[in-house]
């Protein structure tokens, strides 16, 4: 989008010197674009493309910052930057801001702020090895008392062929509280309360991961067991292809695994509240070229699931997101009716809203994030058809490690 710059002028009242027309002087730029995808090691040039009779005595101020501080760059001053996208060992943001300084007298210039998400394109996922030094033949589950609370840490590795020769590796990773309600050590089998989850998850571990088919080696399945977590990993020869962590948290029920907090426009508002749970799942995905050896590209989704109580019925906020848990800003906006970034509420106090999905939203993550511990603030809205649409503002803090 190309828009005017006007710069200041006038001419002096005893008419020696003569006026300064603003129309010689007007000048146009480019706004920058909001988001751009690159590579790590990748040149990136960013240019306002400023033009017009004054556009050479503009000084613009730029900055380029990630998360590990300021990235250098060349063009500082002029409309124009160029930097090499840093090295990461993951999906990064860096964020840009250039502002027109106050001495060059121009109206009608708007900071204008970029994000630049940087690809790592050096490391392929590798999937862990389980641990040879505590495995067992049978698990253990008289650890799982009744009422206690434990985690699951679940990782799935998929490895797809693409039609260019070139393969995709996939890792999804999902963590979990749960509440233990009934063991059977016989079978062995147990049975938990599921954040969020009307109905409970019975385990049975002769049958954990047999579903997943193994297209290389023979499919086999380790168990590992320590103090206070035992591992169920599902092999497909010498390759894991998946594995989940049962951690022990507490003895008797935890309900609280951080803070929520929903504003509302026409109802009533859910003050801060600790008794909230949540499921966290990332998915990252590598495509590395044919032969395997190097990363072409790479992206990362999360969806996070949090569940309270609102006026006492159960309440469900649910966000996902096409970037990391600790990336400094994320959309949520549902551009096109598509599901691919949303922000979706449930609770049976006002059915008008539940499972509805926004028409706009942001989240805004906090830098130090884990995979397991987040912390964000919300704005989206919901449409209501008929009626006004309603804005959804708060923010929460989930902790599962």
């Amino acid at each position: 989008m190309a828009l005017s710059l006007a710069a200041c002028g006038g001419g002096s009242d005893d008419g020696d010197t003569p006026s300064t027309s603003i129309n010689e002087n007007r000048v146009t730029y480019t706004e920058l674009p909001s988001f751009i995808d690159v590579n790590e090691g990748e040149e990136v040039t960013l240019s306002l493309n400023t033009t017009g009779n004054n556009a050479k005595n503009l000084t613009f101020t730029w900055t380029v910052r990630g998360v590990n501080g300021d990235v250098p760059f060349t063009g500082q001053g002029s409309d124009t930057i160029t930097f090499t996208a840093p090295e990461v060992s993951q999906q990064s943001s860096l964020s840009i801001s250039v502002k027109l300084e106050d001495s060059s007298n121009v109206i009608g210039f708007v900071n204008q702020f970029s994000s630049v998400s940087v690809a790592d394109t050096d490391t392929k996922i590798i999937a862990p090895q389980p641990n040879t030094g505590n495995v067992v033949e049978a698990l253990d589950l008289s650890v799982l008392t009744f009422g206690s609370t434990w985690t699951e840490t679940a990782h799935q590795y998929i490895k797809t062929q693409r039609d260019d020769g070139g393969f995709n590796n996939v890792v999804v990773k999902l963590t979990r509280p749960m509440d233990i309600i009934n063991v059977d050590q016989n079978d062995p089998a147990f049975t938990a309360r599921v954040c969020g989850e009307q109905q409970n998850s019975s385990v049975k571990i002769a049958e954990f991961y047999t579903d997943i088919d193994c297209t290389e080696g023979t499919g086999s399945t380790v168990l590992t067991q320590n103090e206070n977590s035992f591992t169920i990993t599902r092999m497909c020869g010498e390759n894991v292809a998946a594995t989940s962590t049962f951690k022990h948290v507490s003895d008797t029920q935890k309900d609280s695994f951080g803070q929520l907090s929903v504003n509302f426009t026409n109802y009533p508002e859910l003050s801060e509240t600790t008794q909230v749970c949540g499921i966290i799942a990332t998915t990252t995905v590598e495509a590395l070229e044919t032969g395997g050896t190097n990363v072409v590209d790479s992206a990362t989704a999360t969806t996070l699931r949090l569940a309270s109580e609102y006026e006492g019925s159960p309440l469900l906020l649910k966000f996902v997101m096409d970037d990391a848990p600790d990336s400094p800003f994320a959309s949520i906006s549902n551009v096109h009716g598509l599901d691919q970034k949303y922000a979706q509420l449930s609770t049976p106090v006002f059915p008008e809203l539940s499972g509805l999905k926004n028409s706009w939203g942001t989240i805004d993550l906090s830098r130090d994030n884990t995979d397991t511990h987040i912390k964000a603030e919300f704005d989206f809205t919901l449409p209501l058809g008929t009626f006004k649409d309603e804005e959804v503002t708060g923010s929460f803090e989930l902790k599962l490690n």
